[in-house]
């Protein structure tokens, strides 16, 4: 008996291939390849493994089926669990259905056999080399598309080079640095694993540059870059709960940007080494890092300079140390408004959100409800369009709020639709966090409530989103 054909009683539970999706954003696994590991791994039918791999949950999957092809409108979700179960086969309407949603055939779907010749020639290696990347879009693209962009990009590096030739071209780095003041755009619109998935590739793409025997002013330009790109592949990770990854991260960042040799960029990496810190449950090590960042760029103000002071505010709070955050967050509201702001909103500058971001986690850290909740207003009336991950977790500073002041009903409720009215590409670990901390400050003798049981819940869902 194989590892699928055992019961389903005996298959993992779906927090294992939610551990599984994490691995494969982090090495770069093709979807292909995680429905087989979590298959033979988690022992779940192959269907049943195609939509763990992809992080569904049975309704997104009908939904997915009615958008894709218009069937599955009385479908109902213990039906299609039957399917998964290997209780029921799907109709030939609902089987192919289900192929066309995740791009494949019944064979690969466990609904029929294969007596292909294993070997003559066929496009399954294609499927490994040219990786269909994780959550890089809803529904599954066709796999001669994926591999026409892979040979795409194949293609254009070997012109690039050609055109290169043994120097670079001011042009090509002037195209890297505009990359990678979009990835600082992007990082705030973008759901994490499909920016992690795309910035990688840039970041590889850079990588290949620099390697090359460089005048020295395109090697510190191509080096900026670098630093950029890392420091935001280290923000990607501290949002997947990926610590250890997003301090090793910083680390490669300051590098590239000690060899810069800029001190803004070396004080934003410094930045970005505080808060991996900082969720690393070191605050001490936090602090230490922002004070670098404001030492680096003490002789002139720089709005990552109030930065520096925010990030310490936030660490302070966390040991407790009310004095120290208060004057911390005086230090830094008082530069914000002494130095000029960048209208740009990129992930590389210190924005009025941001301050009353970090603000509002420090006040709510500190169980200063009243100064929280102003500065919560003010950060979700200063974000940009389109920005999900720092409201979401302003939002769920309120929902705390609102529990430290006794409202438990109303947080609980609050923080329960907060995460509702996220897609699931939208609520990364960070995010399920920050969820975790309402519902632990309901005292426990309060957490039988309905509103409390309805939270507990949905955070259950949100964290394994397949189940």
């Amino acid at each position: 008996m194989t590892l699928s054909d055992r019961p389903q009683s005996e298959a993992h539970a779906t927090r294992c291939a939610t551990r599984l999706r994490e691995q494969a954003a982090q090495q770069g696994w093709s979807v292909r390849h995680l429905v087989e590991v979590i298959e033979e791994h988690c022992g779940h039918h192959r269907l049943r493994a195609h939509r763990l791999a992809r992080g569904w949950s049975l309704a997104r999957l009908i939904t997915e089926m009615i958008t894709v092809t218009g069937t599955g409108q009385r479908l109902v979700p213990s039906r299609a669990s039957r399917w998964e179960r290997g209780e029921e086969r799907p109709t030939s309407v609902y089987l192919d259905a289900l192929c066309r949603v995740y791009g494949t055939g019944p064979v690969d779907l466990g609904f029929a056999a294969d007596y292909s010749d294993p070997e003559a020639p066929s496009y399954a290696g294609s499927a490994r080399a040219a990786p269909e990347l994780i959550g890089t879009a809803d529904s599954v693209p066709l796999l001669n598309l994926v591999a026409i962009g892979v040979r795409a990009d194949q293609v254009r590096r070997r012109v690039d080079e050609t055109l290169s030739g043994s120097t670079l071209s001011d042009s090509t780095v002037a195209h890297k640095e505009a990359v990678a003041a979009q990835y600082g755009r992007t990082y705030k619109t973008q759901p994490t694993g499909v920016f992690l998935d795309n910035i990688l590739a840039d970041l590889d793409d850079v990588q290949v540059l620099t390697d090359r025997k460089l005048p020295s002013t395109q090697r510190r330009d191509l080096c900026a870059v670098t630093a950029q790109l890392a420091g935001l592949v280290s923000m990607a990770m501290v949002n997947l709960g990926q610590y250890r990854q997003a301090r090793e991260w910083v680390h490669t960042a300051r590098l590239a940007a000690d060899e810069a040799g800029d001190p803004v960029l070396r004080a934003w990496v410094a930045t970005r080494g505080a808060v991996a810190c900082l969720h690393l449950g070191d605050p001490h090590a936090a602090i230490a890092a922002a004070r670098e960042a404001e030492l680096l760029t003490r002789t002139h103000r720089e709005p990552i300079t109030a930065m520096a002071w925010a990030i310490l505010a936030r660490a302070a709070a966390t040991m407790t140390d009310s004095q120290t955050a208060r004057n911390a967050l005086h230090h830094a509201e008082e530069l914000f408004g002494a130095v000029e702001q960048v209208r740009d909103n990129t992930a590389y500058a210190f924005t009025t959100g941001q301050l009353h971001f970090f603000r509002s986690h420090a006040l709510t850290t500190l169980g200063e409800s009243r100064a929280a909740w102003q500065a919560q207003d003010e950060a979700i009336a200063a974000f940009g369009p389109g920005e999900r991950l720092d409201p979401t977790l302003v939002r769920l500073d309120r929902a705390l709020c609102m529990v430290q002041e006794g409202d438990i009903a109303q947080g609980a409720d609050y923080a329960s639709s907060v995460l509702q009215c996220l897609p699931d590409a939208f609520r990364p670990a960070i995010v399920l966090t920050r969820a975790n901390a309402v519902a632990t400050a309901i005292p426990p003798a309060r957490r039988g409530t309905p509103m409390v049981r309805a939270l507990h819940e949905v955070l259950a869902i949100s964290a394994e989103p397949a189940h």
